[in-house]
Order: C-alpha cells, then sequence, then structure tokens
C-alpha cells in the first residue's frame, strides 16, 4: 500500500524460523520497498516468528497481538514502525 507508506523511512527485519525459514530485511523508503535477503545492518524493528505463524499472520488467521503476547511474535525495536506492517502490506 504504497499511500501507507507517505512519510516513511525504515529498516524492518525479518527473521521466519522453522521448516524453510531464512532471514530478509525490507527497506522502505519515498513510498516504495525492496526486500532484500539476508540481515540488515541497523534494523529499525527487526521480527522473529515461525514461518507457519507468519503464513497465519499473513493470511490473518492470528491476531499481531495476541502472537506478541503469547511469545509467538518477537519484536525489536520501534514498536509503532511494527504496528505499520499492517496498513502497509494487509497484515493482520
Amino acid at each position: 500500500q504504497p499511500s501507507a507508506a507517505e512519510g516513511l523511512e525504515a529498516v524492518y527485519q525479518l527473521r521466519l524460523t522453522g521448516n524453510g525459514g531464512d532471514c530478509w530485511h525490507l527497506v522502505v523508503a519515498q513510498r516504495q520497498c525492496r526486500l532484500m535477503a539476508g540481515p540488515a545492518s541497523a534494523p529499525d524493528v527487526a521480527i522473529t516468528v515461525s514461518v507457519e505463524d507468519w503464513r497465519e499472520l499473513v493470511a490473518g488467521r492470528l491476531d499481531p497481538f495476541s502472537a506478541m503476547f503469547s511469545g509467538q511474535l518477537q519484536v525489536e525495536g520501534d514498536m509503532n514502525l511494527a504496528m505499520r506492517l499492517q496498513a502497509l502490506f494487509g497484515i493482520g
């Protein structure tokens, strides 16, 4: 959602654990998003979640807040940026 990225400049790191997991980072700037393989050198927010739980989050079957409070989803860094992922990508 480019309009949700208006004025946003941030680096998100996403580490998916379990079978098929890996680490990527997203650079959001100028209403665009670039996905790159590997960890970011200095992410604004780092998210760790299992592959299975990520699929459930993206499909809207797992509430991000419930997942965080139950320990299924770990967030380090700027929590406000983490919450903006929902608007940027329609997650949850």
